[in-house]
């Protein structure tokens, strides 16, 4: 384990010590995780194919809001997961021994269902990204009785940054949403994505502090990605804000008691790869469609055809991880993206191709 590693623990710990409910939802988390794992090692021998440890679900693009730069925008919103389609999705991660489930969109809360569904599948752990506005005391309420809920709100910083990018009055929002989460002593963080426009903000001992001091249990820091129908080249950081950033972050690890994570460098580590194509994660859009991973919504299979077992054997994700050069990152803060071209080139014999360069948006034939 590495010593970076090691300091998130030990600010997980001071985030709970005092607190008998944080213990609590500690505890009840480390054990999911560990019986998740113990499945999952039963369950690799029977399924011929790879079970990814996370998985990543949109069940929803639908959006109450149009932030600047969205990679999500633009995306089909109809024909979603029923509730009994989004059910047995998860009844089947838990029989797999996928242990976490993280909730993106589009915003989850658009969906009347997403709650209850949260409270029937006991035995994952949901990251629940959300923008905010939906986010009532009761609300608050229902994600801190669930005991199996880590609500992120999505931030860009101070208001400035925030209110710019989203609109106005969002920053706001997020603050209401906070003190909510906090009075109903739920388990929440923030997530930001950090770009040219507000890195500087995000690296600030203000920021973190003020994070802290509204009851953040965990931050997610994650690089722009110039993806969707409006991209935003300019806001890509260099490899030098990218390599002060990742410095910040390893300092605030040593002395703040929040527990943070950087994207993409904790997700591709050393070896420089990427996690997502089924190597311990993948994603699923809200028709059904088993991805990569949310930044490119490429799919040649389905879950309505075969269930989650499919997305553990898909010979398309397979075709991914065989080409390794497909998986590593230099400039930008996905691999996939970054070889979209040859992406594109292995999408092609199988059938499926890219409509819109911008976009990204791969098409079956």
């Amino acid at each position: 384990m590495r010593k970076e590693e090691k300091v998130n623990y030990r600010a997980l710990w001071i985030w709970a010590r005092f607190s008998p409910r944080r213990i609590i939802f500690l505890l009840r988390m480390f054990w999911r995780h560990w019986r998740a794992n113990s499945r999952r090692k039963r369950q690799q021998h029977k399924v011929d194919g790879l079970i990814p440890s996370v998985l990543a679900i949109s069940p929803t693009m639908r959006c109450n809001y149009n932030c600047q730069g969205c990679y999500s925008r633009g995306r089909p919103t109809d024909n979603e997961l029923s509730t009994d389609e989004l059910n047995a999705l998860l009844s089947e991660a838990e029989e797999l021994g996928i242990h976490s489930i993280v909730l993106t969109g589009g915003e989850p809360l658009l969906r009347d269902d997403i709650l209850d569904l949260i409270d029937q599948h006991q035995r994952l752990l949901f990251l629940f990204i959300t923008n905010s506005s939906l986010v009532t005391p009761e609300i608050a309420r229902r994600i801190a009785r669930s005991g199996n809920t880590v609500m992120l709100v999505s931030i860009e910083g101070f208001a400035s940054n925030t209110d710019q990018r989203r609109q106005p009055g969002t920053h706001g929002m997020a603050m209401r949403a906070f003190s909510s989460l906090r009075k109903a002593h739920a388990a929440f963080g923030f997530v930001a994505t950090n770009t040219t426009a507000n890195t500087a903000q995000l690296a600030t001992d203000e920021f973190i502090d003020q994070m802290v001091a509204i009851g953040c249990a965990v931050g997610f820091f994650t690089e722009y990605v110039p993806c969707g129908p409006n991209p935003k080249p300019e806001w890509v950081v260099d490899e030098a804000a990218r390599v002060a950033f990742h410095e910040r972050v390893l300092e605030f690890r040593r002395h703040k008691p929040i527990v943070l994570s950087q994207f993409p460098d904790d997700e591709y580590g050393v070896e420089n790869r990427c996690s997502g194509a089924g190597r311990t994660s993948l994603h699923i859009n809200s028709q059904g469609d088993i991805e990569p991973c949310p930044f490119m919504p490429v799919a040649h299979e389905n879950i309505r055809h075969g269930g989650l077992v499919t997305a553990c054997q898909s010979p398309f994700l397979r075709a991914i991880r065989e080409q390794p050069e497909l998986l590593q990152r230099h400039r930008y803060a996905c691999a996939l993206y970054e070889h979209r071209d040859k992406l594109n080139d292995l999408a092609r014999q199988f059938g499926i191709y890219m409509a819109d360069k911008n976009h990204s948006r791969l098409l079956e034939v």
